[in-house]
Protein backbone atom coordinates (compact mmCIF):
# COMPACT_ATOMS: atom_id res chain seq x y z
CA UNK A 1 0.00 0.00 0.00
CA UNK A 2 2.33 2.23 1.35
CA UNK A 3 4.69 1.88 -2.14
CA UNK A 4 1.66 2.49 -4.40
CA UNK A 5 1.17 5.90 -2.69
CA UNK A 6 4.71 6.91 -2.85
CA UNK A 7 4.70 5.72 -6.56
CA UNK A 8 1.52 7.91 -7.15
CA UNK A 9 3.57 11.10 -5.82
CA UNK A 10 6.51 10.27 -7.61
CA UNK A 11 4.14 10.15 -10.71
CA UNK A 12 2.67 13.09 -9.83
CA UNK A 13 6.18 15.34 -9.19
CA UNK A 14 7.69 13.69 -12.45
CA UNK A 15 4.33 15.12 -14.74
CA UNK A 16 5.62 17.83 -16.76
CA UNK A 17 2.32 19.50 -16.96
CA UNK A 18 2.49 19.61 -12.80
CA UNK A 19 3.92 22.85 -11.97
CA UNK A 20 4.22 21.61 -8.12
CA UNK A 21 2.74 19.23 -5.91
CA UNK A 22 0.87 20.58 -3.21
CA UNK A 23 1.53 18.56 -0.12
CA UNK A 24 -1.63 19.27 1.75
CA UNK A 25 -3.31 17.23 -1.13
CA UNK A 26 -0.92 14.29 -1.12
CA UNK A 27 -1.26 14.29 2.76
CA UNK A 28 -5.02 14.20 1.67
CA UNK A 29 -4.64 11.55 -0.58
CA UNK A 30 -2.40 9.27 1.65
CA UNK A 31 -4.69 9.86 4.70
CA UNK A 32 -7.32 8.86 1.93
CA UNK A 33 -5.81 5.61 1.00
CA UNK A 34 -4.88 4.47 4.18
CA UNK A 35 -8.94 4.89 5.59
CA UNK A 36 -9.49 2.54 2.48
CA UNK A 37 -7.08 0.06 3.03
CA UNK A 38 -7.93 -0.04 6.74
CA UNK A 39 -11.51 -0.70 5.70
CA UNK A 40 -10.30 -3.31 3.66
CA UNK A 41 -8.12 -4.96 5.87
CA UNK A 42 -10.86 -5.24 8.44
CA UNK A 43 -12.52 -7.26 5.94
CA UNK A 44 -15.74 -4.52 5.52
CA UNK A 45 -17.62 -3.26 3.22
CA UNK A 46 -18.28 0.75 2.84
CA UNK A 47 -21.86 -0.46 3.62
CA UNK A 48 -20.58 -2.60 6.48
CA UNK A 49 -18.50 -0.33 8.34
CA UNK A 50 -21.59 2.38 7.76
CA UNK A 51 -23.68 -0.11 9.15
CA UNK A 52 -20.97 -0.52 12.67
CA UNK A 53 -21.10 3.45 12.82
CA UNK A 54 -24.68 3.93 12.52
CA UNK A 55 -23.82 6.02 9.29
CA UNK A 56 -24.74 5.66 5.69
CA UNK A 57 -22.80 4.32 3.60
CA UNK A 58 -22.75 7.52 1.25
CA UNK A 59 -20.92 9.16 3.85
CA UNK A 60 -17.92 6.32 4.39
CA UNK A 61 -17.87 7.09 0.93
CA UNK A 62 -17.24 10.96 1.34
CA UNK A 63 -14.71 10.14 4.14
CA UNK A 64 -12.73 8.16 2.01
CA UNK A 65 -12.28 10.73 -1.10
CA UNK A 66 -12.10 13.82 1.58
CA UNK A 67 -11.24 12.81 4.40
CA UNK A 68 -10.42 16.56 5.44
CA UNK A 69 -14.81 16.81 5.00
CA UNK A 70 -14.74 14.86 8.55
CA UNK A 71 -14.08 15.43 12.28
CA UNK A 72 -11.40 14.04 14.14
CA UNK A 73 -14.48 12.08 16.66
CA UNK A 74 -15.95 10.72 13.01
CA UNK A 75 -12.09 9.64 12.63
CA UNK A 76 -12.07 7.95 16.02
CA UNK A 77 -15.18 6.17 15.83
CA UNK A 78 -13.53 4.36 12.47
CA UNK A 79 -10.56 3.51 13.89
CA UNK A 80 -12.43 2.03 16.56
CA UNK A 81 -14.39 0.27 14.57
CA UNK A 82 -11.37 -1.19 12.39
CA UNK A 83 -9.20 -1.63 15.86
CA UNK A 84 -6.78 0.71 14.87
CA UNK A 85 -5.25 3.86 16.06
CA UNK A 86 -6.51 6.78 14.70
CA UNK A 87 -3.04 7.71 13.72
CA UNK A 88 -3.03 5.00 11.36
CA UNK A 89 -5.64 6.77 9.35
CA UNK A 90 -3.86 10.35 8.83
Amino acid sequence: MLADMVQSVLSKMDDPDDQFVDAEVVALEFAAEKIVAARKAAGLTQKQLGAKLKIPQSQISRIERNPDRTTVRTLKRIAKALKVDVSALV
